[in-house]
């Protein structure tokens, strides 16, 4: 099939099938995405790279809105049925597209783009297979639209009654999107791919807290209230904007008890009996896509278990030096345990939890930044509660033009059972060197839109679902806590036994996911294993074992992607010697975006073979 052929095809499709509103989008949008133009090799693979963002804007717009663009405000993604082939059927015509560049003519900077999208959507594609899997489930008690609707709502703009048309639009629509969802989990408890039960157990509580009896106080009629009241329309206008909005509101607020009635009285009983996928037809087989999909390198689920039981030994050894150095001689968790009921590293209040966070960020890490790190763009973080009582703590990223800073939310339900000496590990792996700074290298680098914006969501959808280098990006974050070392910011032994804590944790993760998934381990052996090998208690324990069960694979993605950047810089600092700057690899590491791991061990290596080709010829040397 030609291109051009496709082109119509695709169009008709959409036409057919999706909601109206997301079909006036298409039709605007599809006069832009004509095939690139003649050119340069270079040329043409940023043509097609701006043509497959901007149809991924189009096709996501609630992603679209929180990247800061809001041509899409008025409309909902569509979680038809249908969607699922649709989507294939247009990457593939990418995919098509982007073999016939020749690559030979690329820049070494494009030739790392080109990998990466080609990785995209061939990933996407490839996992065609497993669109009946996770895809068919598409919330639950990690992600969905009842998390923190709040935020979802603040991101729109509000400064125009254009933008107000635009959010009725979405409000009004969203009922559709719900209403595919529950079409989803029929297909999946007819096709035996549920999720167990512990995944979708806290679902009809959360979704019970939107369900307030007054639309008017709830977070979806936010923008109607005194946002509505500073725009420069008449009395009439603003009445109307609000009745309108109460009503789309109150719509929205049924269906979502729709969905509710459905998970509790219909789902939920089919929920698959095993706690990993290994109990769904072809388990094994869609675990070991899943742990490809996170890790991008080929491990087998064996090794990944092993790799995982060779760190815990060595992560415990370091603890036991601690522990010796005080006498202890009891097991690490019970050292944890009575560490952890000292008063001295307890806070009383969320206010003095929050403040304590932000001293860590402002004052003892960004003063010692700059010995490691080179260029660092001005884009900054705050730091805010979480909404939810949810993990320790999470990175939202911002935008690249800083109207939207990026924010570390971090968990105060629960103020007195947070333990201080954890809290610079957990913080240098939110902000800085972690995950902020990682996303603004990105944000202000000279990568193509769909490099620079990662739509890090939709982890039910996995391994259906364009990658977002789960072990590049969740790597950097673990490694970012051990230069926390390397930067002198951890006070003592008792922030080293915090971080200790959390590497043992994540090496811990290697062993349990894979157990559940791949051995057949249950709930009770995961939380077993957890508890006789981590400071962590019980009941987060058991909060992050329902986290594997629901989402296979992902949390083996830090510890891999820690342990390939901690073996670059091994690599790069054993050849380059005296010449090694770790400011300038961490600029490799960064600047180039979220990569595969085999990706990234490429852009390291050809960075060692260019300094050793200048150091080489600077001293009058020759070619290597």
């Amino acid at each position: 099939m030609s291109t051009s052929t496709f082109k119509v095809s695709a169009k008709c499709l959409f036409a057919c099938f999706i909601s109206s509103a997301v079909l006036v989008a298409v039709v605007v949008i599809a006069t832009q995405l004509a095939p690139s133009a003649g050119g340069s090799a270079g040329t043409g693979l940023r043509s097609l790279e701006a043509e497959f963002y901007r149809w991924r804007e189009m096709d996501a717009p609630e992603f679209a809105t929180e990247t800061g663009v809001h041509t899409y405000d008025n409309t909902v993604e569509d979680f038809s049925m249908v969607s699922l082939e649709t989507r294939k059927a247009i990457i593939d015509d990418f995919i098509t597209r982007l073999a016939s560049i020749d690559t030979d003519h690329l820049t070494t900077s494009e030739k790392y783009s080109y990998e990466v999208f080609n990785d995209t959507l061939s990933t996407f594609s490839s996992n065609h297979q497993w669109r009946f899997y996770g895809p068919l489930n598409p919330l639950n008690f990690l992600e969905g639209d009842q998390i923190d609707p709040a935020y979802r709502v603040r991101l729109l703009k509000y400064e125009t009654k254009k933008d107000y048309e635009k959010y009725l639009s979405r409000l009004q629509l969203w009922p559709t999107k719900l209403n595919q969802y529950i079409t989803r989990f029929k297909e999946a408890a007819k096709n035996g791919h549920t999720y167990h039960r512990v995944s979708v157990d806290k679902l009809p509580g959360q979704i019970q807290e939107l369900l307030v009896a007054n639309p008017e106080s709830s977070a979806f009629y936010k923008p109607f209230t005194t946002d509505l009241d500073k725009l420069t329309v008449s009395t009439s206008d603003k009445t109307d904007i609000r009745s309108r909005g109460r009503q789309a509101v109150m719509n929205l607020l049924d269906t979502f008890r729709k969905l509710k009635e459905y998970i509790e009285q219909d789902y939920m009983f089919q929920t698959r009996t095993t706690y990993g996928v290994l109990g769904l037809p072809k388990g094994n087989d869609l675990y070991r896509a899943c742990l490809k999909w996170h890790i991008s390198v080929d491990l087998t689920p064996e090794e990944v278990h092993e790799k995982g039981r060779e760190e815990v030994a060595r992560i415990s050894s370091e603890i036991q030096t601690i522990m010796l150095k005080r006498n202890y001689t009891g097991t690490v968790a019970e050292f944890y345990k009575q560490l952890k009921e000292q008063s001295q590293f307890h806070l009383n209040s969320a206010e003095e939890l929050l403040k304590e966070y932000r001293h860590m960020v402002y004052e003892r890490i960004y003063p010692h930044l700059w010995r490691a790190f080179k260029n660092i763009p001005n884009l900054n973080v705050s730091v805010e509660a979480m909404p939810n009582d949810g993990t320790g703590g999470k990175y939202i990223a911002g935008t690249a033009d800083g109207s939207r800073h990026g924010v570390f939310q971090v968990n105060l339900k629960r103020p007195n059972e947070t333990n201080t000496f954890s809290m610079m590990a957990l913080t240098l792996h939110e902000t800085v060197p972690g995950h902020h700074l990682q996303s603004v290298y990105a944000l202000t680098a000279s990568l193509p839109d769909f490099q620079r914006n990662i739509e890090y969501e939709k982890y039910f959808a996995v391994p259906y679902h364009f990658p977002f280098y789960t072990a590049y990006t969740e790597g950097w974050g673990l490694y970012s806590e051990s230069l926390g070392e390397y930067l002198g910011i951890y006070k003592d032994d008792n922030e080293m036994l915090g971080r200790y804590g959390e590497e043992i944790f994540r090496a811990c993760r290697l062993v349990v996911d894979t157990g559940i998934h791949y051995f057949g381990w249950t709930r009770q052996e995961a939380i077993t294993y957890m508890t006789d090998h981590t400071p962590i208690g019980r009941t987060e324990i058991e909060s992050e074992i329902d986290r594997y069960i629901t989402l296979p694979g992902q949390a083996c993605a830090y510890k891999i992607g820690e342990l390939k950047i901690k073996e670059l810089r091994q690599t790069a600092k054993r050849k380059l010697g005296s010449k090694f700057d770790i400011g300038d690899f961490h600029s490799q590491i960064l600047e180039n975006g979220p990569v595969p791991l085999s990706l990234l061990e490429k852009i390291v290596n050809n960075w060692i073979n260019e300094v050793s080709g200048n150091a080489a010829t600077s001293s009058g040397g020759g070619s290597m």
